[in-house]
């Protein structure tokens, strides 16, 4: 974000700043929860427990954080100021309380109607609705019409088309009031959810910001237009089969369709690694390396999941439950973590520093955090996802624990350095 970006349309860092705080206190809960109940992970997913991991970790911590950091990114990117800061943190406020009393009900759930999960339902779709009316009034004033911000735009949609079909689960559950199998609706909710929001955004903002940091001009762009069609049809495809066309050889089709626009995204970051003139990568970048990795695994595992080779016959669900934790844990959470380190001491530097550049020695963003400590949580998380997977695939719950303690050191040292960041003392000169 450092390099070719203007900051004169930032927002106040009180507004980005909670979302950080929030989600990494998120990610510390839902480490400490996950070693409590690895031995779910062993078992069918449509469990109370593993709801409750699942949301906590792709709301309170991954998207959390990408809500505070597109309210920075987005403003900076398509310069413009974001349309409304107050709404911003109404909508932070709206959609914690309602993670909240989702993730405690989700507990208790018993696949009943169930008051809490459709009142912590309705507040998260309202802060949705308010978050897209915010992001897409703030794209609207911008005359930057790319096909970065074509992904996040459109990403932005397929959020709110994931929440509204998650409400609507719920309330299914308690009227049945859709004759489709709560596990093809599941199934749809997830992959929406995803490939929708996640990976669309990560590649509308990967493919801005990667070649900033890496130093790297002369990409093809093509590539990024071949991807963002490629997933959306797939995308597409995939969401009607679930509810109409429930059929292996369908399935595949769509898949095959979004694995060929996220073999193009790929390609593009290749070539921007192979091209970039910045060779040392920092932790930052390691990270977000590694999660590109984890995503080309999780693809393979979701093929099979998808084929059902005879010879996985006997631990499927341990695949599909593998599958789903490499997104989550191995390659989303990997992004967050790594960017947290290119976006938030930027931001906090950004506020303390900027208006004494060139009048007095100020330090520079990466010396607002120990890099030691973010080394170490790196080592802590791969090593951690590997255990965890391995302890998911050959059915041993000992070796699940030794991979959520991995992860639960790592969310303490990342924990320590976000809120070191955060609290950071302006250095008087």
């Amino acid at each position: 974000m450092q390099a070719g970006l203007s900051t004169k349309n930032a927002p106040s860092p009180w507004v980005v700043l909670p979302h950080y705080a929030f989600g990494a206190l998120a990610f510390l809960v839902s480490c400490i929860l996950l070693y409590f109940i690895g031995e779910d992970l062993t078992r069918h997913y449509l469990s109370p427990k593993l709801f409750t991991l699942t949301h906590l970790l792709v709301l309170g911590w991954i998207t959390m954080i990408i809500f505070g950091a597109l309210y920075q990114l987005i403003p900076v990117v398509m310069e413009v100021r974001l349309f409304n800061e107050k709404l911003a943190i109404i909508t932070f406020i709206l959609f914690g309380a309602g993670l909240i009393t989702l993730s405690v009900s989700f507990w208790t759930f018993t696949f009943s109607r169930s008051i809490g999960l459709e009142a912590g339902g309705y507040m998260i779709v309202v802060a949705i609705l308010l978050f897209t009316v915010n992001i897409l009034s703030t794209a609207a004033k911008t005359e930057r019409k790319t096909i970065e911000n074509t992904f996040i735009i459109t990403s932005i949609f397929w959020l709110l088309l994931t929440v509204i079909l998650g409400i609507t689960i719920v309330l299914n559950f308690a009227f049945q009031f859709i004759s489709v199998s709560h596990l093809q609706l599941l199934k749809m909710h997830a992959h929406i959810g995803f490939v929708g929001w996640f990976l669309l955004l990560v590649v509308g903002v990967a493919s801005k910001l990667m070649p900033m940091f890496l130093i790297v001009h002369g990409l093809p762009r093509k590539l990024l237009n071949y991807a963002f069609y490629l997933i959306n049809a797939g995308l597409l495809l995939l969401s009607i089969g679930y509810y109409l066309i429930p059929e292996i050889w369908y399935y595949t089709l769509s898949g095959l369709l979004i694995i060929a626009g996220i073999a193009a995204f790929l390609r593009f970051n290749y070539i921007a690694f192979s091209k970039r003139i910045r060779k040392k990568l920092d932790v930052g970048l390691k990270m977000s390396a590694t999660a590109f990795i984890m995503l080309a695994i999780s693809i393979l595992l979701g093929i099979i999941a998808v084929i059902g080779p005879d010879f996985t016959a006997s631990f499927q669900t341990r695949i599909e439950i593998s599958y789903g934790v490499l997104i989550v844990l191995g390659f989303l959470s990997s992004l967050v973590l790594g960017q947290t380190y290119k976006t938030l001491p930027f931001i906090i530097w950004l506020k303390k520093y900027h208006s004494k550049v060139g009048k007095s020695k100020v330090p520079l963003p990466m010396e607002l955090y120990s890099d030691k400590i973010a080394h170490y949580h790196f080592y802590t998380f791969v090593a951690g996802i590997i255990a965890l997977i391995t302890g998911i695939l050959i059915n041993i719950v000992i070796v699940i624990k030794i991979g959520a303690i991995l992860l639960i050191i790592t969310a303490i040292l990342y924990n320590y350095n976000v809120f070191k960041i955060i609290f950071h003392k302006e250095i008087k000169q």
